[in-house]
């Protein structure tokens, strides 16, 4: 069965984030992925990542096709007791969108870059990063990393890019 575009386009960012690992020169190995979790992580699941999109929104037209945009959050976190929680936030950060950037066949971080979802989209665009910390005697530490992805996809067919 065909999957939606978007569908198609969080699947490409799944497989770049779960290659995070230290083999591949990350500064962290993810522990668990999941996209669109609803309940938080526990202690024993970090560092770990959830992605969702969050929007999808009509930015232009052409005669064959529909140009958009997909907001996406990218959650990471990770355990921190005696770290900054800034610098631990903004490591977080420099793992998704190294990895974001980087083909899962050619993952590590000394890789060339592989952008734009490796030609299947127009533009990723890191809008903003939010670090995010928690209490507790197990404190956790984290980045909310957002993206904009600008996408073709071909008129009246939710089903086809176009690269």
């Amino acid at each position: 069965m065909a999957m939606p575009v978007q569908t198609q386009i969080l699947d490409e960012i799944g497989t770049r984030l779960s290659l995070i690992t230290t083999a591949n020169g990350y500064l962290r190995a993810v522990a668990k992925l999941e996209r669109a979790r609803l309940t938080p992580f526990k202690n024993g699941d970090l560092p770990a990542i959830n992605y969702y999109s969050t929007a999808d929104s009509f930015v232009d037209k052409g005669h064959t096709f529909d140009k958009r945009s997909l907001s996406v959050a990218i959650e990471s976190y990770d355990l921190t007791r005696d770290a900054i929680f800034d610098d631990v936030a903004q490591q977080l950060a420099a793992d998704v969108t190294i990895s974001i950037n980087r083909s899962s066949a050619s993952p590590a971080v000394t890789d060339d870059p592989s952008i734009s979802l490796g030609g299947i989209v127009e533009q990723v665009t890191v809008t903003s990063i939010t670090p995010a910390i928690g209490d507790g005697q197990k404190p956790y530490c984290g980045a909310v990393i957002f993206l904009e992805i600008v996408y073709k996809v071909k008129k009246l067919d939710p089903f086809t890019l176009i690269s």
